[in-house]
Order: structure tokens, then C-alpha cells, then sequence
């Protein structure tokens, strides 16, 4: 009978662990090259046509900055969002690249109007809407008030790249990270509502705060602590308020203090 020395056992043993090693390497390799590959991450600078100027307007902090283009059309920019306009901007030329939260009343035209954020593109010949996107969320949205619009992903999406048509009431939600853009539809008189600058908070949390913020100022508002006990608010108005200016006023309602820093708004319970 012949026995096997414990180095040729060692030696196979090793080799066996190796082989699992390898193959483990591979099929990881392999699920990993098989994953779907993320949108590239776009921002506004990158979205600029080269060899085009353009002029940089930049909306103040918690107050809203109105622009009126070359054609007339009219742009409200909100809180800590920008607007490139190209200097040659003409009735043939008329594209803007958005990077935060604005609404546009586009002067009617020969030809298209557009409007083109890190996720999403419109397009309108003559019509009024607000679009959302900041470059440093994944999320955006869209809300169209009068005329009718084109809108689309301003990536190449690999699942979808079909744009919608949108009248008045009906809105778009998209989110780069999960490659997704939604039809929906909401209320108009909410966004006329924005337009006249008149912000009107009933029975509302600090929570419900948080989130009417947001809307209304395009900010994003962090909360910590405890909110618990901090008492709803009944009833309350603001005529052509800054976010400082609403803040101070509800923060000794619900005792909180607060920290505004660009877009992003830290309430402190």
C-alpha cells in the first residue's frame, strides 16, 4: 500500500483553495460587469455648448431673483439657483441651462424654447412653467401651467428615453438615480398660489414646515432634535417674505433655531 506524503496533501489542499478563489473572482467579475451602468453625473457647467458663452445669473439666497431674457420672455429664479443665458441668445438661439428651481413665461416664438437641467430637458414655443433640479440632488420635477411642452431626459437613459407631452395641471417627477420619469398631475392654483408671492401655512407641523419650505423656496431643509413638542402652527401669512424672514417669525413659534447655508436649511429642536 502506498501512502502520500503531507506535503502532496498540503500541496493539493492549496491548490484547491486557489481554484475556489479564482472561480469566486470570476463570477463576481462577471455579475459586476453585468450590473446596468449608472447615469454619468452631469452638471450644469458640463451642460454648456462649447464655444458659447454665457452670462451667469445667480438667485440670492431665500429670495427669488426675476430676469427678463432678450425676447422678453420672463424668469423668476428662486433661492440659490442659477441661470446661463447665452450672450448670443437670439429668437433662433433661445436655450438656457438651469441648475436649481425657477419658472419661466416664455414670450411666444418661431422657434422652440429651451430649458435644459442635469436631468431634465423642455422645449415650448410659447408657455409658462417651473422646473426643479438642482446638480447636487438626484430628484426633479416639472410643472406645467399654460401652454403645452415637451419634456425629456436631458441623459441618455438606458431604459427610456421617450419625452411627454404636458398641458396645463399636469406635472413630471424624475429621479436620475433609479432612471425614472413619471406623468403625473397636480393642482395649478398651487403654483399660482407661488407666483403671487403670498405663502399661507395652516395646521402645519414642524414637519409639514420642513416640507413647505422646500416647495416654496427650493431649499432642502434638515431637521434635528426633538420636534415633538414644538406646537403646530394654526395659522399664518407671508407677503413677499424671504426665508429669513420666515424663519425668524416661525422659529419663535415652534423654538427652534436655524442655519441657512445656500440651498440647504439645518432647523435645529
Amino acid at each position: 500500500m502506498l501512502f502520500k506524503s503531507d506535503a502532496s496533501r498540503n500541496s493539493r489542499g492549496w491548490l484547491y483553495v486557489l481554484l475556489l478563489v479564482i472561480t469566486g473572482a470570476v463570477v463576481l467579475l462577471t455579475w459586476k460587469l453585468k450590473e446596468p451602468a449608472k447615469p454619468e453625473a452631469i452638471t450644469a457647467v458640463n451642460l454648456e455648448v462649447p464655444g458659447v458663452q454665457y452670462l451667469l445669473h445667480q438667485g440670492e439666497t431665500g429670495r427669488r431673483t426675476r430676469i427678463t431674457l432678450p425676447d422678453s420672455s420672463v424668469v423668476i429664479l428662486n433661492s440659490a439657483s442659477t441661470l446661463r443665458v447665452p450672450v448670443n441668445y437670439a429668437p433662433s438661439n433661445r436655450a438656457v441651462i438651469l441648475d436649481g428651481d425657477a419658472f419661466f413665461d416664455v414670450k411666444p416664438g418661431k422657434d422652440s424654447f429651451t430649458v435644459t437641467s442635469h436631468i431634465l430637458r423642455a422645449a415650448v414655443l410659447g408657455t409658462s412653467f417651473r422646473m426643479r433640479g438642482f446638480s447636487s440632488q438626484q430628484g426633479a420635477t416639472f410643472y406645467q401651467l399654460t401652454g403645452t411642452c415637451r419634456i425629456g431626459k436631458s441623459y441618455h437613459s438606458a431604459t427610456d428615453n421617450q419625452p411627454e407631452i404636458l398641458e396645463r395641471g399636469q406635472m413630471v417627477l424624475a429621479n436620475k438615480e433609479i432612471d425614472l420619469m413619471e406623468k403625473e398631475t397636480y393642482h395649478p392654483e398651487e403654483l399660482e398660489a407661488w407666483l403671487s408671492d403670498t405663502l399661507r401655512i395652516k395646521d402645519a407641523t414642524p414637519m409639514a414646515v420642513s416640507r413647505i419650505l422646500e416647495e416654496w423656496f427650493g431649499v432642502e431643509v434638515e431637521m434635528r432634535g426633538d420636534a415633538s413638542k414644538s406646537r403646530t402652527i394654526t395659522e399664518a401669512a407671508f407677503y413677499n417674505a424671504t426665508l429669513d424672514d420666515v424663519l425668524s417669525n416661525l422659529s419663535s413659534q415652534q423654538d427652534f433655531k436655524y442655519k441657512i447655508n445656500k440651498n440647504k436649511v439645518l432647523l435645529i429642536f
